[in-house]
């Protein structure tokens, strides 16, 4: 077997192993019921949080559940911003992973390929800010962006913007379990189907151009 293979077959295996040990034994409910205890100690929780943000995509826990904890710790108005700077920051390493793992032969360069070509059609800023929008699991979009080499700052251009409504929506229903705000929970719903219908309106132009261009589709070009 290749060695490249064999790297690509061996780190996904670490990744399934850690990811298993995440959702089966050291569960988010378990880890952050932990964590709050530290609260009233915001040196240790801000360490203990820095380093969940870090090892999050390890175990494959989602950014809303650090989010909710970030909300119900510190409120709305620390909480937004710490919560999009955590969004961001756990999302850099399966996105480093994926971009300087080798991709020459194997699994991995179908995917690059798949994922370069996936970019040509939307662009790596506008798709990247619709995948985020759209609810797909954000470690799977991360691995894809890397693949795809979209460059660094871009990447956390639209991390950054894509994953904004979620953070908001989440640290807003963390802070209302503190405070017992059933309105404003309720209120986020609208903000995730608003952030979903925008990720699928910024990938309708590109997709239906892509398709004219293919002939799948009759009918006059949209330029967006």
């Amino acid at each position: 077997m290749d060695r490249q293979v064999r790297i690509q077959l061996a780190g996904g295996l670490a990744l399934a192993a850690t990811g298993a040990v995440g959702v089966l034994v050291i569960t988010p409910e378990r880890a952050l019921g932990s964590l709050l205890g530290l609260a009233e100690r915001p040196g240790l929780f801000a360490l203990a949080l820095v380093a969940l943000y870090g090892a999050r995509s390890l175990v494959l826990w989602p950014i809303s559940a650090l989010s909710l904890l970030v909300g119900f710790v510190y409120g709305p108005v620390v909480g937004i911003p710490i919560g999009l700077a955590g969004a961001v920051y756990t999302c850099l390493p399966p996105y480093l992973l994926a971009r300087y793992a080798p991709r020459e032969r194997g699994p991995l360069a179908r995917l690059h390929t798949l994922g370069r070509s996936t970019v040509a059609v939307t662009g790596d800023l506008r798709g990247l800010i619709a995948a985020r929008l759209i609810p797909l699991p954000a470690d799977g979009v991360s691995y894809a962006a890397g693949l795809a080499e979209i460059p660094a700052g871009r990447y956390a251009l639209g991390t950054l913007a894509g994953e904004t409504p979620w953070v908001v929506a989440t640290v807003l229903a963390g802070a209302s379990m503190r405070t017992f705000a059933l309105e404003e929970a309720g209120s986020t719903l609208s903000l995730l189907f608003g952030a979903t219908l925008l990720g699928v309106v910024l990938l309708s132009g590109p997709a239906y151009r892509h398709l004219r261009r293919r002939g799948v589709l009759d009918g006059p070009a949209i330029d967006q």
